[in-house]
């Protein structure tokens, strides 16, 4: 089953990320799609944004990423990843 419904993720995670889009860093930004794959991305981190009551990182890519399904930015795990060892390959 997909996560359609946004939920939303904890304040100290989201002002970690406010910090890097401030910083304007160049990072590895790890996340789930809406079919639950895993994707990894390196990329500039542009700003957060608010649509339809969701929130989405935007990269410089032009990716738009939903706040939930983050896994790790700048190996800053989102809660509940915290103890989760890496399992991507970054062939």
């Amino acid at each position: 089953m997909y996560d359609i419904i946004y939920k939303p993720i904890d304040e100290a995670f989201r002002a970690i990320l406010q910090e890097l889009v401030v910083q304007r860093k160049y990072c590895r930004v790890q996340y789930f799609t809406p079919i639950h794959e895993f994707m990894t991305d390196r990329a500039l981190l542009k700003e957060l944004l608010t649509e339809a009551d969701e929130e989405y990182l935007l990269l410089a890519t032009g990716e738009k990423i939903r706040l939930d399904r983050i896994y790790s930015v700048a190996d800053n795990f989102a809660p509940g990843f915290e103890n989760y060892h890496e399992f991507s390959c970054d062939c």
